[in-house]
């Protein structure tokens, strides 16, 4: 069973205005710098915009996950932003982000899929969606989601 608190920590998450898109991602990816986390973090950034690139990463319901398995991360992590004016992404319903997950980890493919498959039954719950995006504060976000 996968508990997200393992994988989210407050100063990894923010309430973030952006431009674009690739502003968006760039913001996102800054606040993952981490160096207990990222080996190289020029390499890692680099695997963050190159996946965008293949296909966008905006799922729909005002949320995308950009996220990457590379040899430059440690261990998983998640950094989350909250967007109030919405962002454009091209995303698949064409609606803009309110909410990103950046996923990044090593090259281990099942507790990839297991990540994946808690932040979805998440982002499926219209409420609790909701909620994250209203929230207040970075503590509220947090909150929200550490018992999922």
């Amino acid at each position: 069973m996968v508990h997200l608190k393992e994988y989210i920590a407050k100063d990894r998450i923010a309430f973030i205005e952006a431009e674009n898109k690739q502003d968006a991602l760039a913001k996102l990816i800054s606040l993952s710098e981490d160096d207990r986390l990222v080996i190289d973090f020029a390499q890692f950034q680099n695997a963050v915009l190159d996946r965008e690139y293949i296909v966008t990463t905006g799922i729909g319901q005002n949320v995308a996950i950009p996220h990457i398995k590379s040899r430059w991360v440690r261990d998983f992590f998640i950094t989350i932003g909250v967007f109030k004016n919405g962002v454009e992404w091209q995303s698949l319903d064409e609606k803009p982000v309110h909410l990103a997950f950046l996923i990044a980890g090593p090259e281990e493919h099942e507790r990839y899929l297991r990540i994946l498959a808690k932040l979805t039954l998440i982002i499926r719950d219209k409420e609790k969606r909701k909620a994250i995006i209203g929230a207040a504060s970075t503590d509220e976000v947090y909150r929200l989601l550490e018992n999922s």
